[in-house]
C-alpha cells in the first residue's frame, strides 16, 4: 500500500471512532445531568474480585433484561455479593453501568487497534474491505450491550470514557501518522472523511442491531467496501 494511502486509510479509521460516538441517539444532548463517580476504588486484590464481579454481573444482566429492568438487586444476587458490599462502592445502578460501558469501549477500540497494522500492511483495494470486515466482526460480538447502549440508557452522552474517545482519538492520529513518515494530502479531506465515516459507521450498526432480510450481509460489506475505496482513490 503506497504511504499516502495508508495516511488516508489511517484517517478513515481515525474518523471511524469519532463517527461511532456521534452516530449513536444516546450522544443528543440531554437536559439531565448524571453523576457516575465512584463511592470508592477498589485496593485490595480481594475488593478487586469483588468490583470486577458486579460489573461483570452488570454487564451480562444488561444483555438479558435491558437497562430499565436491571436493579442493583439484580447485579448483587447474579455477582453473589452482598447489596451492602455493592454499596460500598456504587452510589446507584449508573454507576455500574458506567463502569459496563467503559470496559465496552475499551474492548472495542483495543480489538481495532490490534487490526490496524495488518490492514495496513495489504493493497488498497483489500485493506478497505479488511477493516470494515473486522468492524463487523468487533462490533457483531457487542450486540447486545451496543444495543441497549444505542436504545436504552438516557445518558450515552455523558459517559466519562465517551467523552474521553476524541482526545485518544487524536493522540492514535498523530502516533499512526509519525508511522506512516508523511502527511496526508486530499482535497476537501475534512468533508470526505465526515460523509465516509458517517457512511461505514451507521451502515455498519444498522446492520447489525435491524439487519435487512432480503439482503445478504457479505454482499452489503463487499458492496460498501467498493464504494469507500473508490472515494479513497478519488475516482
Amino acid at each position: 500500500m503506497l504511504v499516502e494511502d495508508k495516511c488516508i486509510l489511517i484517517l478513515v479509521i481515525t474518523r471511524f471512532y469519532s463517527g461511532l460516538q456521534r452516530c449513536l441517539p444516546g450522544f443528543m444532548e440531554m437536559p439531565q445531568q448524571y453523576d457516575f463517580a465512584l463511592r470508592k476504588q477498589p485496593r485490595q486484590a480481594r475488593s478487586r474480585v469483588t468490583f470486577d464481579a458486579l460489573v461483570e454481573a452488570c454487564t451480562r444482566l444488561l444483555g438479558e433484561m435491558g437497562y430499565q429492568a436491571v436493579t442493583t438487586n439484580h447485579v448483587a444476587e447474579r455477582a453473589g455479593v452482598a447489596i451492602a458490599s455493592l454499596y460500598e462502592y456504587f452510589p446507584h445502578k449508573d454507576a455500574i453501568v458506567a463502569q459496563v460501558a467503559e470496559r465496552l469501549v475499551l474492548r472495542v477500540m483495543e480489538q481495532l487497534t490490534l487490526a490496524v497494522p495488518e490492514v495496513l500492511t495489504q493493497a488498497p483495494d483489500k485493506a478497505v474491505h479488511h477493516w470494515i470486515q473486522t468492524i463487523y466482526a468487533v462490533l457483531s460480538q457487542e450486540r447486545e450491550l451496543l444495543q441497549v447502549f444505542y436504545y436504552e440508557v438516557p445518558y450515552t452522552n455523558q459517559l466519562p470514557v465517551v467523552r474521553g474517545i476524541v482526545p485518544r482519538l487524536i493522540e492514535f492520529s498523530r502516533q499512526m501518522r509519525d508511522q506512516a513518515g508523511q502527511k496526508v494530502a486530499m482535497q476537501h479531506q475534512e468533508a470526505s472523511l465526515y460523509l465516509i465515516v458517517n457512511l461505514v459507521s451507521n451502515s455498519i450498526i444498522q446492520m447489525i442491531l435491524d439487519p435487512p432480510a432480503d439482503i445478504d450481509r457479505d454482499e452489503i460489506l463487499q458492496v460498501l467496501s467498493v464504494r469507500i475505496q473508490s472515494w479513497i482513490a478519488g475516482h
